[in-house]
C-alpha cells in the first residue's frame, strides 16, 4: 500500500542502531532516498557496502560507536537482534526524543513493549523486514533478494513511507499488524531454528522427513497466533512453505548466520513467542517448546 505523504522536502538526519543484515540494507536505502545516515555500531569498521544483483552499492554513512555528543533526531531505526535491545538503551537516550519516531524493525510480535521503556518520549513504530540478506563481514552485506517493510496504516507509517521514497524499499501499510506479524512469526518458527540446529541451509528441507516437522511446527504456531486473535490458518501455513520456494538451496536464515559467526540465536523472539503465547492462553505447543529447547541448549562455540 502506497501512502501519500509527501516526501520530505529536504534531506533528513536518520539514525540507524545496528551494523547487521537489516541495518546495512535499511542504511542503503535511505541513502539512496537522499538522506544523511548515522550508523551505530558496537564493532569499527571503514566504510559499509551492499552486495546486490545489480552490483556494490558502497554507503557513505557516518559510522559512529558512541552514543556520547549525539543529539535527537527526527527518525531512529532499531535494527538489532532483539535479544540486543536493552543494549540499546545508551543510544537510545542520545537520539530519542519528544519528537522522535523509532522504527522498530525486529522479529516478534512485541515491539512496541520492548523498546517503549528505553524511549519513554519517542513514539514507537513496529515493522517487518521482509529482506534476504547477510552480513558477510563487518561493513559488509549480501541482500539476497526481498525488500519491503511491513508497518501499522496510520501517521507515522505513512511519513515513514515518505522518508524511504525513492530508496528502493516498498513500505507496506498494513491495518491489521497483528495478523502481519503473525505471518512474519510463522515464516521463521521452523526455518530459523532447524537451520541453525543443523547447521544446513535450506536443502535441509528437501528431506521430506524434516520438511513435514518444518509444516507441523508452522500449523502449530498458527493455532496458536489464531488463538490470539490474528488472522492466520491453514492458507498462510501453505503459503509460507510456497514462499520458501524461492530461496535457492544455498540461502540460510538469519539464525543461521549467527549460530556460525559464535552469536546469540534469537531463538525467544521467535519460537520462544510461540511458547510464552501458547502458555498464556492456555493453547498447546509442543514442537515450538521442543525446537526452543534445542535452540536454548546450543553453545556459542559449538559451530
Amino acid at each position: 500500500m502506497k501512502s501519500d505523504t509527501v516526501r520530505p522536502s529536504s534531506p533528513l538526519r536518520v539514525a540507524v542502531i545496528g551494523g547487521g543484515a537489516i541495518g546495512g540494507v535499511l542504511a542503503s536505502s535511505l541513502h539512496r532516498a537522499g538522506h544523511e545516515v548515522l550508523q551505530c555500531v558496537r564493532s569499527p569498521f571503514d566504510e559499509l557496502v551492499v552486495e546486490e544483483r545489480a552490483g556494490e552499492h558502497r554507503v557513505p554513512a557516518r559510522i559512529v560507536m558512541s552514543p556520547e555528543g549525539l543529539a535527537p533526531v527526527a527518525w531512529v531505526l532499531l535494527t538489532v537482534k532483539a535479544h540486543d535491545t536493552g543494549s540499546t538503551e545508551p543510544w537510545l537516550r542520545a537520539l530519542a526524543g519528544s519528537g522522535t519516531t523509532v522504527v522498530v524493525a525486529q522479529n516478534g510480535i512485541d515491539h512496541v513493549e520492548r523498546v517503549q521503556p528505553l524511549a519513554p518520549e519517542a513514539e514507537i513504530l513496529p515493522a517487518l523486514a521482509l529482506i534476504a540478506a547477510e552480513r558477510v563481514a563487518p561493513g559488509r552485506v549480501r541482500r539476497h533478494f526481498g525488500g519491503a517493510l511491513v508497518v501499522p496504516s496510520g501517521r507515522a507509517g505513512s511519513a515513514l513511507a515518505a522518508v524511504l521514497d525513492g530508496g528502493g524499499l516498498d513500505v507496506r501499510l498494513a491495518s491489521d499488524f497483528t495478523t502481519e506479524a503473525w505471518r512474519k512469526l510463522l515464516s521463521n518458527v521452523a526455518a530459523n531454528p532447524i537451520t541453525a540446529l543443523t547447521l544446513r541451509r535450506m536443502d535441509v528441507f528437501d528431506d521430506p522427513e524434516v520438511r513435514s516437522l518444518a509444516q507441523a511446527l508452522v500449523r502449530e504456531a498458527a493455532a496458536v497466533g489464531a488463538a490470539a486473535g490474528a488472522d492466520v490458518g491453514e492458507q498462510d501455513v501453505r503459503d509460507v512453505f510456497a514462499l520458501s520456494g524461492l530461496f535457492t538451496a544455498d540461502n540460510g536464515t538469519s539464525m543461521l548466520y549467527d549460530r556460525l559467526a559464535g552469536l546469540p540465536l534469537e531463538h525467544d523472539l521467535i519460537n520462544g513467542a510461540v511458547v510464552r503465547t501458547a502458555e498464556r492462553l492456555g493453547v498447546p505447543a509442543p514442537l515450538n517448546r521442543t525446537m526452543l529447547t534445542l535452540a536454548r541448549a546450543v553453545r556459542a562455540d559449538a559451530a
